[in-house]
């Protein structure tokens, strides 16, 4: 694929207010608490370690507004009380243990933006954008057959891939094929989990592209974003640009078929919609 998908589906990550927030406070207490013992001011320490307190929390409702949630971030605030609720008779070790615990918040904090993707959209509109949108209802009609299942194991293995998490999409791909078992569903939608899966663990062991690979069948072109013929045309370098087409026709697929057939994952397929936007407006 010529567009290295990021796990986040939004291309460069801007740190927003509310991140930015989690080391300055973090930090910004400890500060405080160097700044007072060092003018030997008699300063109750648990005043500066509210600072990791507000940040523990910050952090975790970070981690709530996540598709996926991440219980590290999610429990920060039970383990600063833990620490700070009581301060150390010595206040050195506080602010040292401050400091220790900034430096952890900021690390989980890198961990959740690069690890977890983007928070969930707010539903403002509740819809996607084009060219998406019309892909989307192209599709629409065979993926009435789709079984509810089977379209939301399309949603989980497209969050998945999106994510960068490439070891739990081969789980997702095969249980939603599983689920399409004698559905009478297209076989479009079983040929892209098996896509996904394949090319996904190609990804997670950095082995090259293989010499072959799975691609759609030319009767499925008409469900596809891209057409077959374009997909198996090699470039003026010898390039054969269908191995990144096929992937590109299978995500879109999954994450049209989980669209329209998935409803209670709209939330988090829109919070994935400008990855899935970029790959179609390639």
């Amino acid at each position: 694929m010529s567009l290295p998908h990021d796990p986040a589906g939004t291309g460069p990550r801007q740190v927003t207010l509310y991140e930015a927030a989690v080391p300055v406070l973090a930090f910004g207490g400890a500060a405080l608490g160097i700044l007072a013992w060092m003018a030997g001011l008699a300063t109750d320490l648990r005043l500066t370690a509210a600072g990791c307190v507000a940040a523990s929390v910050l952090l975790a409702y970070l981690a709530w507004i996540r598709p996926r949630k991440d219980i590290v971030a999610l429990t920060t605030p039970i383990y600063a009380i833990i620490f700070f609720a009581v301060p150390l008779d010595d206040p050195a070790a506080t602010i040292v243990l401050e400091l220790l615990y900034a430096v952890s918040l900021t690390i989980l904090l890198v961990r959740l933006k690069y690890r977890f993707g983007a928070p969930a959209a707010a539903r403002a509109e509740g819809t996607l954008p084009d060219p998406l949108l019309a892909y989307a209802r192209k599709v629409q009609p065979a993926c009435a057959g789709l079984p509810p299942a089977a379209a939301h194991r399309a949603a989980t293995a497209f969050l998945r891939y999106s994510a960068g998490d490439y070891g739990d999409v081969g789980p997702e791909a095969e249980e939603g094929i599983l689920a399409l078992d004698r559905s009478g569903c297209a076989p479009a939608f079983a040929t892209a989990f098996a896509i996904v899966r394949e090319q996904a663990a190609v990804t997670e062991k950095t082995r090259p592209r293989p010499e072959w690979y799975r691609q759609f069948e030319s009767t499925d072109g008409p469900l596809l974003a891209r057409p077959l013929a374009s997909a198996k045309k090699a470039g003026a370098d010898g390039y054969d640009g269908g191995y990144d087409a096929a992937l590109d026709n299978a995500l879109l697929l999954l994450f049209a078929g989980a669209w329209n057939g998935s409803s209670e994952d709209r939330d988090f397929l829109i919070a994935s919609a400008p990855f899935a936007a970029r790959i179609i407006g390639e």
